[in-house]
């Protein structure tokens, strides 16, 4: 009997956890954050992104870099060159060391329980960005190579690699999230 309300318990508790852990819709690329797209003249671009809270800095500039690949082909492109801009100088957003709230019981009460044991993760130190992440680039883009400077990029092979990372086909449009296969 004793097995088998414990063996019921586990269950439940396997059961109801499931339900807390099951994984959201994956985004597409438009949803990663706020882009914006600028054009200045006939051959150059302002691409904007404001990420999302929980991105990280390098991600977000892999972003922008794909959606600058992304504009260039759009409007009839194939290689870009990011030109030295004093908005973007790779400065990482500002970050805040936060602690833990304290126990609701003093921390002498649970010394004295029997089945006292201590949470390793208690007060440990963790590291929050305040600010969110903007990356901004200035493009310039370019139909041939003859014309483009040797370090621009070339907008087909950043879609190719990079864009079915984040949801891009070869030619710059978005493509719907995969479908979760269920278990059976």
């Amino acid at each position: 009997m004793k097995n088998s309300i414990l063996g019921l318990s586990m269950v439940v508790a396997l059961a109801l956890s499931g339900c807390a852990t099951t994984p959201s819709k994956p985004l597409t690329f438009d949803q990663l954050g706020q882009f914006s797209n600028t054009p200045l003249n006939a051959q150059s671009y302002r691409i904007s992104f404001q990420a999302r809270p929980n991105m990280s800095f390098g991600t977000a500039e892999e972003i922008t870099l794909v959606k600058a690949a992304q504009t260039t082909v759009q409007n009839g492109f194939r290689y870009f060159k990011v030109l030295n801009d004093p908005s973007n100088r790779n400065q990482p957003p500002r970050q805040a060391v936060v602690y833990s709230s304290p126990m609701y019981y003093p921390y002498g009460y649970y010394r004295r329980y029997p089945g006292f044991w201590p949470d390793p993760f208690y007060d440990m130190p963790r590291v929050v960005t305040i600010d969110p992440v903007q990356v901004s680039y200035t493009i310039e883009c370019y139909k041939d190579q003859k014309k483009a400077p040797d370090d621009a990029f070339d907008a087909y092979l950043i879609l190719k690699y990079l864009g079915q990372k984040y949801g891009l086909g070869p030619n710059g449009q978005v493509l719907p999230p995969p479908v979760p296969k269920t278990a059976k």
